[in-house]
């Protein structure tokens, strides 16, 4: 299997924008690996010199225009993909710029959960200390860093329209699931041919829910990623395994409906891999599945749903 380098520039990243009409950038085979790098929010404006005026700036630019902050490196063709096929994510390794961001919009521009309270925007900075993996918060908190694409995708079916990379889908996109570390596994649905796969809007480090509508926002300087085809089988939205877990994602405006999504994916994941009727892995998702909210701010929020492995013989 081949590694392939994808820089990030002008030619190679989608800016704001899924488009299912787009052209691959590159292509590689199936079980191939791809190392990639990001850039930083707003075209990598978002880096150490941003201040908050541009900040402000630079978002009403991109929401005039139509696009989302992110700068996505892709899309990749992987040659035999096809609708209906299943393409597996491997995220081998994931290495972050030394700088990051939080914003906090002004409230009646936020998509925020507590925008109504906090009217005013203001705009922090972090220096990410890539030894020790760790960052400040102010003077007394010292937060981890576990970093994550937030934006890991296909390319939607032709029948729909371009949209803003803030709005995810079941094709992927803006999950922001900040359980997809290095060492996780993302499993996506094929809608065109090449499947036309994307990452960006890489975090440093988010709390499950995104509440200021930020994360630790930062670039990824490579993400080391192995893209195959799995045939035979079909999805209906990204789900995906950690060490730890089986993880079903549900996606919708209604976080019930997005609830029942994920759960109603870990009953068919269950019964597909485990042998399980379908009601007892209902009940084994009351029993033993946690719902967390993955994000509520990107318009279509999303929850998902994790499965401990280690309640299975074998842990798997």
């Amino acid at each position: 299997m081949a590694t392939h380098v994808l820089k990030a520039s002008a030619s190679t990243v989608q800016a704001g924008i899924i488009d299912p009409k787009a052209k691959p950038v590159h292509t590689v085979a199936s079980g191939d690996t791809v190392i990639l790098d990001t850039w930083a929010m707003w075209d990598n404006a978002g880096g150490a010199s941003l201040d908050l005026e541009q900040a402000m700036t630079l978002r009403e630019r991109f929401r005039a225009e139509g696009r989302g902050p992110h700068s996505l490196t892709g899309p990749i063709a992987v040659e035999t993909a096809r609708p209906g096929d299943v393409l597996k994510v491997e995220i081998e390794s994931l290495d972050i710029a030394d700088h990051g961001i939080n914003l906090i919009f002004p409230g009646g521009r936020s998509r925020g959960l507590l925008s109504d309270i906090f009217p005013e925007a203001e705009l922090r900075h972090f220096k990410l200390d890539r030894e020790t993996m760790t960052t400040r918060f102010g003077q007394g908190v010292r937060m981890p860093l576990r970093p994550f694409l937030g934006i890991m995708g296909v390319l939607p079916s032709l029948d729909e329209a371009a949209r803003s990379s803030a709005i995810p889908g079941n094709f992927g996109g803006n999950i922001d699931c900040a359980d997809l570390v290095a060492g996780s596994t993302l499993y996506l649905p094929v809608f065109v041919d090449g499947a036309g796969f994307y990452a960006g809007d890489a975090h440093a480090a988010q709390g499950c829910g995104e509440v200021v509508q930020t994360a630790l926002e930062t670039a990824m300087t490579a993400a080391r990623l192995r893209l195959t085809v799995q045939k035979g089988r079909s999805i209906l939205r990204p789900w995906a395994e950690t060490r730890e877990h089986f993880i079903t994602m549900g996606l919708d405006e209604d976080l019930r409906e997005a609830a029942r999504q994920a759960v109603r994916d870990m009953i068919d994941l269950m019964a597909a891999t485990k042998g399980m009727t379908r009601s007892d892995a209902y009940a084994l998702c009351s029993l033993q599945a946690d719902l967390m909210v993955t994000q509520l701010v990107n318009g279509v929020s999303g929850i998902h749903a994790r499965m401990p492995k280690s309640i299975f013989q074998g842990g798997t």
